[in-house]
Order: C-alpha cells, then sequence, then structure tokens
C-alpha cells in the first residue's frame, strides 16, 4: 500500500511539472520582449518604480501624485520584481506571468481530490491556454495575482466543505486577506459568490446550511483576512488623511458598482467578443456539458466530489459573471475571474466524453474553428497591413491551425478521441504561447515603441527637458523619462507648463491633437522629429493664440 502510495504521488509530480514547464515556456520568454504597452500596462509598472525611487511603501505614486485607485500588495510584487530583476518591463509584468502559471498550478493540486488526475491535467492546460489569461499574464496588472489567490481560497473551502478538511482553512482566509490587498472587495464577492451559491444549492435543508456555514469557521473567515489586511489600509488611510479611504471605498468600488462612477462606462454587451475570443475554445465548448453532465438515474444532485466540484465551478461563472454585467465599470480583462471556473468545467467535460467516447459532442468544435480560422485568414491582410512580414508569419500559422484543426475532426471522428484531445491542447496552447507574444509585439511597435524613441531623442536634446503629453498619455512617458511629466488637457493649458517648467520644453503629441495645437499656435510651435503616429515638438515661450 505505502509503494502504491508513492507511486500515485511520483505521478502527480509528473503532471505538476508537465503544467510548470508548459507554462514557463508560454509565459516567460517574451516578458520583456516590448516596452510598455498601454496605460494600463503602465499605471502599476511606473507606480512601482515611484515608490521604490521615494522609498515610500506605503502610498502608491502615479507621475509624482498619490495614485489611490488599487491596494498595495500587486506594487509590493513588482517593486520586489525590480530588486530582483532590475527596473524593466520583464520584471514588472513577472508577478503576472508567474501569478498564471501559479493559478494553473493551483488549480490542478485542488482540484485533483474532486476530479481525478486527467480532468485535473486538463483543467490547468485549458486555463493556461485560454487567450484572454494569456494576455494578462503578459501585462503588469492587480487581476492574475486576484485570480491566483481567490482560486486557492475558493478551493480549500470547497475541500473543507466537501472532504471536511479542515487544515486548509487557515491558508484559504490568509490568501483572502492578500487578496483583498490585491483589489479590494471583489475578492470578497469573488469567493463568497461561488461558496454561498454551492452552498445554497447544495444544502438539503436551513439546518444543513447553517452546519455547513459553521463548518468554515466563519470568524476565523473574518479575523484572519482583517489580520492580513487591515494594517495596511489603516496605514494609508493616515497616511492620506482619509483620502485613499473615501476614493477607493466609496468613488471607485461603490461608485462603480452603482453606476456612478463615469470610469469605463460601457453597455452590458460590452463582454460579448471577450467571452468569445478570450476564452475560444473552451467556453464555446461547453454548450454541450449540459448534454454531457446530465444525469440518468441519479438524484437531482449527485453527492460525488467530482459532481459537487462541478456544481461550484458553474455557480462560480455564473455568478461572477452576473456580478460584472451588473457592474456598470467594464474593461476586458475584469473577466479573468471566470477563467477558472471555465477550466474546471473544461477538464471535467472532455475526461468524460474521453470515458464514455461521446464524440458528437466535440465534433462539432472542428468545423467552428476552421470556419473561424479561414475567416481571420481572410482578416489578416487588413489588421496587418503596414507589417508584410509579419503577415506572412502569422498566415503561415493560420493555416497550420486550419490543418490542425481539419486532423482534430478526424481523430474524433475516427472515435480516436484521446489523441484528438492531446492534438487540441497542442493546437490551442501553442496558439496562445506563440500567437498572443506577437501580437502584443506588433500592437506596441504599432504605438508605444515610438513614445520610448521620442523620450529618448529629448535626453539626447537636453540632459533635463521638460516634457508635456496629454494626462491619458503621462504614466508611459513618465516610466521612460524617470521623471514626472506636464499633464495637460489640451493647448490652454500650455501657458502654465511654461509658466512652471524650464525651458527646453517639448511636447510629445500624436498626429490629430498636433493638428489641434497648430491652430492655437503660430510660430512658437516647431516639430522636432516624428515617428509613427508620435511627434516631438518643441515650444517656445510665445503666448498661444487662440483664434487660427
Amino acid at each position: 500500500m505505502s509503494s502504491d502510495k508513492r507511486c500515485w504521488q511520483r505521478q502527480d509530480s509528473k503532471l505538476l511539472w508537465i503544467i510548470i514547464t508548459v507554462g514557463a515556456l508560454m509565459y516567460l520568454p517574451a516578458l520583456g520582449s516590448t516596452g510598455i504597452l498601454n496605460t494600463s500596462d503602465a499605471y502599476y509598472t511606473e507606480a512601482a518604480r515611484e515608490m521604490l525611487e521615494k522609498g515610500d511603501f506605503i502610498t502608491p505614486y502615479l507621475n509624482y501624485k498619490p495614485y489611490y485607485f488599487k491596494p498595495i500588495l500587486t506594487y509590493w510584487l513588482i517593486i520586489a520584481s525590480y530588486l530582483t530583476f532590475g527596473i524593466n518591463t520583464f520584471a514588472a509584468r513577472l508577478p503576472s506571468a508567474l501569478g498564471a502559471i501559479g493559478s494553473a498550478v493551483a488549480l490542478f493540486v485542488l482540484v485533483l481530490p474532486f476530479v481525478g488526475r486527467r480532468a485535473a491535467l486538463m483543467a490547468g492546460l485549458s486555463l493556461l491556454s485560454m487567450p484572454l489569461f494569456t494576455v494578462v499574464g503578459h501585462i503588469a496588472l492587480t487581476d492574475m495575482p486576484l485570480v491566483l489567490l481567490t482560486t486557492i481560497t475558493t478551493l480549500l473551502l470547497l475541500r473543507t466543505l466537501v472532504f471536511g478538511w479542515t487544515k486548509g482553512l487557515i491558508p484559504a482566509y490568509i490568501c483572502l486577506g492578500l487578496a483583498f490587498l490585491s483589489k479590494g472587495p471583489l475578492a470578497v464577492a469573488v469567493v463568497g459568490i461561488c461558496i454561498g451559491g454551492f452552498l445554497v444549492v447544495t444544502s438539503e435543508s436551513f439546518g444543513d446550511f447553517k452546519r455547513r456555514i459553521f463548518s468554515l469557521k466563519p470568524l476565523l473567515g473574518i479575523a484572519i483576512p482583517l489580520i492580513v489586511a487591515l494594517p495596511w489600509f489603516v496605514a494609508e488611510h493616515i497616511a492620506s488623511d482619509g483620502a485613499f479611504t473615501k476614493f477607493f471605498f466609496i468613488d471607485q468600488n461603490f461608485g462603480r458598482l452603482s453606476g456612478k462612477s463615469k470610469s469605463h462606462l460601457s453597455p452590458i454587451w460590452f463582454y460579448a467578443p471577450y467571452l468569445l475570443g478570450g476564452f475560444i475554445p473552451w467556453l464555446p465548448l461547453l454548450a454541450s456539458a449540459p448534454a454531457v453532465f446530465r444525469p440518468k438515474t441519479e438524484k437531482r444532485f449527485s453527492k460525488s466530489p467530482r459532481a459537487q466540484i462541478c456544481i461550484a465551478a458553474w455557480c462560480w461563472l455564473f455568478g461572477t459573471l452576473a456580478l460584472l454585467l451588473v457592474t456598470s465599470s467594464k474593461l476586458g480583462h475584469y473577466l479573468l475571474p471566470i477563467a477558472p471556473p471555465i477550466a474546471i468545467l473544461t477538464g471535467v467535460l472532455l475526461d468524460k466524453v474521453i470515458r464514455l467516447g461521446r464524440r458528437r459532442f466535440i465534433f462539432w468544435l472542428a468545423p467552428v474553428m476552421v470556419i473561424g480560422c479561414t475567416v481571420g485568414l481572410f482578416v489578416l491582410p487588413r489588421l496587418l497591413a503596414a507589417s508584410p512580414d509579419l503577415l506572412t508569419i502569422v498566415s503561415i500559422g493560420v493555416i497550420a491551425y486550419i490543418l490542425g484543426y481539419f486532423a482534430y475532426g478526424a481523430l474524433v471522428y475516427n472515435s480516436k478521441i484521446r489523441t484528438a484531445t492531446i492534438l487540441l491542447f497542442v493546437l490551442c496552447l501553442s496558439a496562445s504561447g506563440i500567437m498572443v507574444p506577437i501580437a502584443l509585439e506588433h500592437l506596441f511597435r504599432k504605438g508605444n515603441e515610438s513614445l520610448e524613441y521620442l523620450i529618448e531623442r529629448t535626453k539626447l536634446l537636453d540632459k533635463d527637458p521638460s516634457i508635456g503629453v496629454l494626462a491619458n498619455e503621462s504614466p508611459i512617458l513618465a516610466f521612460y523619462a524617470k521623471k514626472n511629466v506636464f499633464e495637460f488637457a489640451g493647448p490652454s493649458d500650455c501657458p502654465q507648463f511654461l509658466a512652471t517648467t524650464k525651458a527646453p520644453n517639448f511636447l510629445i503629441l500624436n498626429d490629430k491633437y498636433l493638428q489641434v495645437f497648430k491652430l492655437f499656435f503660430k510660430d512658437s510651435l516647431h516639430v522636432v522629429e516624428a515617428k509613427g503616429k508620435w511627434n516631438l515638438v518643441s515650444l517656445d515661450e510665445d503666448k498661444p493664440t487662440h483664434s487660427p
């Protein structure tokens, strides 16, 4: 018995190393190959750099002003990475990449007792291969630490409810406190939605519901997260004279939920393309789930651990999605917390299809993916018109995937479902692992590579130039300039720029705003150099003319 147990443990370790190796190959090699991708990537990259520069590890700063949008954990992680690897984009994004790999590892380890090795392995690999998950794993954001910590918390609490394993409660609540330090109340909401929904659906009576709630030791669940998270919130409240508390909890969290906040306002259908493309092919594949999971002779809800984790995953998925839909503030990466339950359900679905040989439930994916890739092949020339070399490489890749999905369909049709599933994972993992970094590289070269170049040009023109830029671009410019940059909303702010900074004065404007500024300035505006859509402009001390 002891030898068998050690053999099983060795098999688990081999599967775990598969997930770690695949994750490392997908997320680490191209992590620092680009500069700042967009303003979201810049917020935490630059804020952590400024905290390190100022030696202030309590209050985040952005463009040398207090920045109260998120709690502290992500900044601390990036600072630790900076101290280890230097101040660069690789170090800034490393916490996100490790969070992605860690989430897949945690999913495999913690789901394994519920569903078995094969389903747990496929759950971990499907999580790594989701396009949206891969994109966020290559950007410095708060979302990946949030997903890692809420996944660990949720699955440890589910193990307590299903197996009575109480040793995981303290680690679970420590992770919940850290998740709150990562993104605030959303962490509690995600965990609460899954656990609360699971208890409501599976409890046989109100008494059973109460008994199971108390098995989670709720007082411990309040005390430990408070011990973990409260010290920083108190310290920041004192340091900011209450400004952080008011802005973050009232203006940001309550404001976004109630619709009073005007940040990222979008209609309810905003997430449709992200749901379709961000979790392909796994979320569309779950359309087959009702037929595959349909019980024959069981009671309403099976008591098996596999059935229990599936019920929890459905509550997790639909409950979190409902919360995100009713919240007025929407961004594509906000959907990331629904990735783990999609992965769990995918692993269980494919495992059951393999065991029962139900090829019809996954065969339809082949023509859908072939059609989708074929459409993409015709769209690529328009998207990559300015990069003919990249167009050729990507087109060859898409053709390879079309052939791959033809092969997948042929294998499923001939009932070689196990081999077809392996091929499906190879296609999905390689697509996200190769195409996502290529897409991010193209995005950088098309946009912000020019900003990095022009900032370096200002340093050649003068050792300490004054730089003005549109407010939305200031985090990117501040990271490259390693100094404060003047933020302006339009030409009317330029007199203040000239009055409060020392010469020489430079503006960095895109082509659209350059034309606007030319209407307000006659001979005082000079284009020093243009790069892509961006222009380095020198500004004399002359007053702007407000009538063209």
